[in-house]
């Protein structure tokens, strides 16, 4: 049985690829035109596109990514082509804003809508469910807001761009903890006053012990935060019947 050959690697092949060593410097040069073409898109494309984006810009840059590593490294490829769908990509999402300013229907296709999550205090657990968010990513949310409980915000937003709006209540009431259940010990509890653990929507004080809530309809109701000890928070505010 013949012994079979070990071929070696190739290692030029390996570190160089198919293309001659002269190609490296020609990646360089490469590389520092569509870069700078590249910036000078994105400067163009606006200031939203170095912040928090929305669908049309995370469409757009997907795109940039795409077309810039073609002109890097193909050498078959010429530069010129990849500076032209640069432009063209420019051309489209500026082209596509505009439309969007004269036209609501097209601005809301393109852009998306702010999606309500807290309204009055209570959360909505279908809209929650819809944007797929969870109870403790908008508890987290909430808690880099300062907000202790729901009964301090009237409305929540998702906004279109995947930020988080927060609107205070101008006289907080009782409401569902956002906290770590660790630091409940530190916050008052309005024992009087039952809010879902849920939902978070307050309990009719006259609804027997273990009815379902009128909002979602489950049974667990907690004692509702009232605010910190020691704060104008606590249990001296006037409760709203």
């Amino acid at each position: 049985m013949k012994e079979q050959e070990i071929v070696p690697w190739d290692v030029k092949r390996i570190l160089l690829g198919q293309t001659p060593a002269a190609f490296l410097l020609e990646v360089l040069v490469r590389t520092a035109v569509v870069y700078v073409a590249l910036l000078v898109v994105v400067r163009l494309l606006g200031k939203r596109m170095s912040g928090q984006i929305t669908i049309l810009e995370m469409g757009v840059m997907l795109s940039l990514g795409a077309i810039v590593s073609v002109p890097f490294l193909t050498p078959d490829r010429g530069i010129v082509l990849g500076v032209l769908l640069l432009v063209a990509i420019l051309a489209l999402q500026h082209g596509v804003s505009w439309w969007g300013t004269r036209s609501p229907k097209v601005e809301m296709l393109s852009q998306g809508r702010a999606t309500p999550l807290v309204r009055d205090g209570v959360m909505l657990l279908d809209e929650l469910e819809r944007a797929a968010i969870s109870r403790e990513q908008l508890f987290a949310t909430l808690r880099g807001k300062q907000v202790e409980h729901l009964g301090q915000v009237t409305r929540v937003y998702l906004e279109a761009c995947g930020l988080f709006s927060v609107l205070r209540a101008q006289e907080p009431r009782p409401g569902l903890a956002v906290v770590c259940p660790s630091d409940l010990a530190l916050f008052e509890h309005d024992h009087s006053q039952s809010v879902c653990s849920t939902c978070g929507n307050l309990g009719d004080r006259a609804a027997p012990k273990g009815a379902p809530c009128g909002r979602c309809g489950r049974r667990e109701w907690l004692a509702a935060v009232s605010g910190r000890k020691g704060s104008a928070d606590g249990n001296t505010r006037e409760q709203e019947g």
